[in-house]
């Protein structure tokens, strides 16, 4: 069995940020662009083991990239969390992402501030593109949901 880290631990933030690096160097070239240029804030909130965690998405540069602190000039703040975040994060594929988001979103524990256009297309990629997703994206997800404890 591999070594299984606590979700938003300082090592499981690091495994996650090393396997988006091996990611991007073995197969980037064909892991499909976003659907939309957008700039989005993200707090997780009531975290067991440490204090809420800041951290943003950013598609504008081709690629969809997530990290660690709060973006200047974010277009969309969502607000969730850690068992939301969990599931969303772990999610293996666009199924089950949408599975653990929409029940989410409709019971409240994911709060959209700022232009949901914007992030629509992001959101429709993931209910449409089931059949379609890369073996690679789904490599991705299993690789993280491997190492996660919740």
């Amino acid at each position: 069995m591999s070594e299984r880290f606590l979700f938003l631990s300082d090592e499981w933030i690091e495994k996650a940020t090393e396997l988006r690096s091996e990611a991007e160097e073995r197969f980037g070239d064909r892991i499909p662009e976003p659907p939309a240029a957008v700039r989005i804030n993200i707090r997780i909130n009531e975290i067991p083991h440490r204090s809420d965690l800041d951290g943003h998405i950013d598609s504008t540069g081709g690629r969809l990239v997530i990290l660690e602190g709060w973006l200047d000039a974010a277009q969309v703040t969502i607000t969730t969390d850690y068992l939301t975040a969990a599931e969303l994060f772990v999610a293996t594929g666009p199924e089950e992402f949408m599975e653990a988001m929409m029940p989410a979103v409709f019971r409240g524990r994911i709060l959209i501030e700022g232009d949901l256009a914007l992030i629509m297309p992001l959101m429709q990629q993931q209910a449409i593109a089931g059949g379609e997703t890369p073996p690679e994206i789904l490599e991705i997800g299993a690789r993280l949901a491997s190492f996660t404890e919740v």
